[in-house]
C-alpha cells in the first residue's frame, strides 16, 4: 500500500493526472523500480497507519491465541500437500465444469498420447521445426500489424511492438476428462497463454 500511494505521488508530482489516457496492456511491471518518498505529511501518515496496524494485528492474535482461525483442520493442510507433492497422480478440471477429477499420472498420459498425440490429427515436431514456426508466425503478426498500422492508435501499436520483444512460450496441451462418458475420454486443451497469439487475444 506504502508502494502505490508513493507511485501515485509520483506520478501526480510529474504531470500525470487521471485525465490522461491510458492502456493498461501497453505496460509491464518493473518489479525492481521502487518510488521515492512522498512529501513528510504523507509519510508520517503511512507510517501512522501502519503502527495502527501493527497494534491491531497483536490485539487480535492475543485475543485469538488458542484458537484455529484457519477454515481448514491440520489433516485437510497436510492432505493437500501430500496430494500436491504427489507426482503420481495428475487433477485436472473435467470437461462441462463437473468438478476437479483425480487420475492416475501413467493412465492419464497414457490416454493422452492414445487419443490424441499419436494419432495423425498430431504431427511431432523437430526443433528446428519448432524454431521455423514461431519465426513465422513472428514475421506473419509484423506483416499484419504494418499493413494495418493506419487502423491502429497509438496506443495499440505501443503495445504490439512492446508485446513483440517480450518473451513468449510455446502453446501447452492438455486434456480435460469426460466423466460425463463411460468409458471416459479427453477433450483436447491448447493453451495459448503467454504464446505469440495471446498478442492479439489479450487486445480483444
Amino acid at each position: 500500500m506504502a508502494k502505490s500511494i508513493r507511485t501515485r505521488y509520483f506520478l501526480l508530482a510529474n504531470g500525470t493526472t487521471e485525465n490522461n489516457a491510458y492502456e493498461k496492456q501497453i505496460y509491464l511491471k518493473n518489479v525492481s523500480w521502487n518510488p521515492p518518498p512522498a512529501p513528510l505529511h504523507i509519510e508520517d501518515k503511512i507510517t501512522e497507519f501502519n503502527k495502527s496496524l501493527k497494534v491491531l494485528h497483536q490485539q487480535l492474535s492475543l485475543k485469538h491465541k488458542h484458537k484455529k482461525l484457519m477454515n481448514l483442520t491440520p489433516f485437510q493442510i497436510k492432505t493437500l500437500t501430500e496430494l500436491k507433492k504427489d507426482k503420481g497422480i495428475t487433477i485436472k478440471p473435467t470437461d462441462k465444469n463437473l468438478g476437479p477429477a483425480v487420475l492416475d499420472t501413467s493412465q492419464y498420459i497414457s490416454q493422452v498420447l492414445k487419443e490424441h498425440l499419436l494419432t495423425p490429427a498430431y504431427k511431432q515436431l523437430s526443433q528446428l521445426e519448432v524454431i521455423r514456426t514461431i519465426e513465422n508466425i513472428k514475421t506473419t503478426l509484423k506483416r499484419l500489424i504494418q499493413t494495418n498500422s493506419q487502423l491502429l492508435s497509438k496506443s495499440e501499436l505501443t503495445y504490439f511492438e512492446r508485446s513483440l520483444r517480450t518473451y513468449h512460450r510455446l502453446p501447452i496441451f492438455y486434456g480435460l476428462p469426460k466423466v460425463h462418458k463411460q468409458p471416459f475420454s479427453l477433450r483436447p486443451v491448447v493453451s495459448t497463454s503467454g504464446s505469440l497469439l495471446a498478442i492479439f487475444f489479450d487486445m480483444v
